[in-house]
């Protein structure tokens, strides 16, 4: 391979266009003692991945287990949920315990009003009330489109 065929190959390289035949070319030329001095900084780049290929990791002793960690891990969750439920049933007060829990009926004859003047007068109260919030609702929407208007100048 010619030097000029390199420097060409090096920049497909560097741009992820070259195929895989091309990068062995690459790894030959850069194996050879006859590298442009131009492309001498790229020699380890290329020589560390024949370094590296012939780097094998030690085995690790492997360990003999009586229960595979599945088995293992099932009964663990198994024994946990049995705990929790024991302990959930052994703390659990009766509902009775609370007299709030006992149903009552309400008597709702205590709040219905018997007298004509009375019931006048939560009328008027009532539209009253009424009144002013309905009163309130459009000031509130003049006043929300002036601040709007106020964004939008």
């Amino acid at each position: 391979m010619n030097h000029q065929l390199a420097k060409e190959l090096m920049q497909r390289y560097f741009a992820g266009e070259t195929s895989l035949a091309e990068e062995k070319e690459l790894r030959t030329y850069f194996q050879s003692e006859n590298v442009d001095p131009t492309l001498q900084p790229y020699i380890p780049l290329f020589r560390y991945w024949e370094v590296e290929r012939a780097v094998v990791a030690p085995r690790r002793p492997t360990k003999t287990r009586r229960l595979p960690r599945i088995l293992l891990a099932i009964a663990a969750a198994l024994l946990l949920v049995l705990v929790a439920r024991f302990a959930q049933l052994s703390t659990a007060p009766a509902v009775t315990a609370f007299p709030v829990a006992e149903r009552q009926p309400v008597d709702w004859s205590r709040y219905e009003v018997t007298d004509e003047g009375e019931a006048l007068r939560i009328l008027k109260a009532v539209l009253k009330t009424t009144s002013e919030k309905m009163k309130q609702g459009p000031a509130i929407t003049l006043r929300e489109l002036r601040e709007v208007e106020e964004i939008l100048d």
